[in-house]
């Protein structure tokens, strides 16, 4: 009602604006008509003073346009007079309004005064009502306020279990997580050692191995002694062939030599017996010469005959070298068959003693990595051991404070039940007390204030009831134990 009135207020000051406005238009009007006519007076007696033959031309010009500008005048003054009657009747009509709303004010005022007198015994009832209930909310304020202290301490209470029964999960899965690592690592160790035990297998393998090789060695060495041996042996037999070629070339001469000493011995003979037959035949001239000759056949048949001896000596001889010749041939070829043997051998003494050296660095290899890796796995161990001590001693300690904390818990438990005991006696008084409050204020009240104060105190002891009956399952869980 108030903003309505202040508009109306705003909108009348404003049609009054405009009045005073139209107003002092509507007066400045006449002005300007009598400075219209005075001007056209003061035309009309200009134009009197020019020449006689431009008098009559001047004096109808000049009508016409006094008579134009009357009728605009005119015209102009209507438009004003109907502009005016039109604002005479919006002032009218807005006076009426004016009276009206003064009207409607007068009535607004008279019933806010009768409203602000009921108000203000209303008011000092509900302040009084208001006193007693912000007292009595006071109560209820540090009732809830304690029991909400002592829920705050039992949800403390709470997770502090909670937080320490996690933190007992936690390290169990942390130590069957280790007990799981340290049963992975005695695993491993057991395949390490399963594995370590293989070691003096492998290193007796390595030792027949080793000894397999000294031995392979020792074979290629009297392999290539021997072979040195044959090759010396092959050289002397190739100097032996040479020299027996040699002697053979030596013989053969001596034997072409002896056969055609031999054909010059017969052909001599065949000489010799036809000279004693011609010599018979004149013995008597020459038997001297006979015995000469005699003499000298014999000597040729004993040439002939030692001829005969040598050459077949030579024969012999050449027999034999023939003999010694293929005799040596066939031993060259065995020779250069063993030798073949002897470097095949050799070469795959050679080519298994590249396989067991080999065979025996990876051995090596596999030996210090296992024993590396058993000097590791000890160190793992160890630690392993080490932490799983140190690991039990702090669940040991853990567990401790634990069992403190659990003691401690059960114990404030029981202070916090005895609390709510007490608080739920007080609880249940100042119920009691609130009712015969709000019973007292019921009867007491007059009219409508005692009505607003009988619900505000119903109101009050509603939520202390809720309050109670919050209170009760708590206690009854603190009673057995469960939150």
């Amino acid at each position: 009602m108030e903003k309505k009135l202040h508009n109306s207020e705003e909108s009348l000051m404003k049609f009054r604006e405009r009045v005073l406005e139209v107003k002092a238009q509507s007066a400045k009007l006449p002005m300007a008509f009598s400075a219209l006519i005075l001007e056209n007076w003061k035309d009309d007696k200009a134009t009197e003073l020019p020449a006689s033959g431009q008098i009559s031309n001047m004096d109808a010009n000049s009508k016409r346009q006094t008579a134009e500008k009357q009728r605009n005048v005119l015209r102009m003054l209507e438009k004003s007079l109907k502009r005016e009657m039109d604002m005479q009747k919006k002032i009218s009509a807005l006076e009426q309004n004016e009276e009206h709303l003064k009207l409607k004010l007068h009535y607004t005022e008279q019933l806010s005064f009768c409203m602000e007198e009921a108000a203000e015994v209303v008011w000092g009832r509900f302040l009084e009502a208001e006193n007693a209930s912000e007292v009595l909310m006071g109560i209820s304020k540090e009732m809830v306020g304690r029991l909400q202290i002592f829920q705050f301490t039992l949800n403390g209470s709470i997770q502090r279990e909670d937080e320490l029964s996690s933190k007992l999960q936690d390290c169990i899965k942390q130590l069957d997580a280790k007990d799981t690592v340290i049963k992975k690592l005695e695993s491993s160790i057991a395949e390490h050692i399963a594995r370590s035990s293989q070691v003096p297998i492998l290193t007796e393998k390595v030792k027949s191995l080793e000894e397999q090789l000294k031995k392979s060695e020792l074979r290629l060495q009297n392999a290539n002694a021997l072979n040195a041996e044959s090759q010396e042996h092959l050289s002397e037999m190739e100097n032996l062939v040479e020299s027996l070629k040699e002697s053979i070339y030596e013989a053969e001469t001596r034997a072409e030599n002896a056969e055609t000493k031999v054909t010059q011995l017969t052909d001599t003979n065949v000489e010799l017996v036809e000279e004693i037959n011609f010599l018979k035949g004149s013995r008597d001239s020459s038997t001297k010469k006979v015995t000469v000759l005699e003499k000298q056949l014999r000597e040729s048949e004993i040439q002939l005959q030692h001829a005969k001896a040598s050459s077949e000596a030579s024969q012999e001889q050449q027999n034999m070298l023939y003999t010694a010749i293929w005799d040596m041939e066939t031993l060259i070829d065995d020779l250069k068959s063993k030798v073949s043997k002897a470097e095949s051998k050799t070469d795959g003494v050679e080519e298994q003693c590249i396989v067991l050296s080999e065979s025996n660095m990876e051995l090596n290899k596999e030996i210090s990595f296992l024993r590396s890796r058993v000097n590791a796995l000890e160190m793992c161990l160890d630690e392993a051991n080490e932490s799983k001590a140190a690991k039990a001693k702090e669940i040991i300690v853990r567990t401790e404070l634990i069992m403190d904390t659990v003691m401690q818990l059960t114990r404030e438990r029981e202070r916090i039940q005895n609390q709510l005991f007490s608080l739920t006696r007080e609880n249940e008084i100042l119920a009691a007390k609130l009712r015969g409050a709000s019973l007292t204020m019921f009867d007491n009240g007059h009219g409508g204030g005692g009505k607003l104060v009988a619900s505000k105190n119903d109101s009050l002891s509603e939520t202390c009831e809720k309050l109670f009956e919050e209170a009760m399952p708590l206690s009854k869980s603190l009673k057995t134990g469960t939150f």
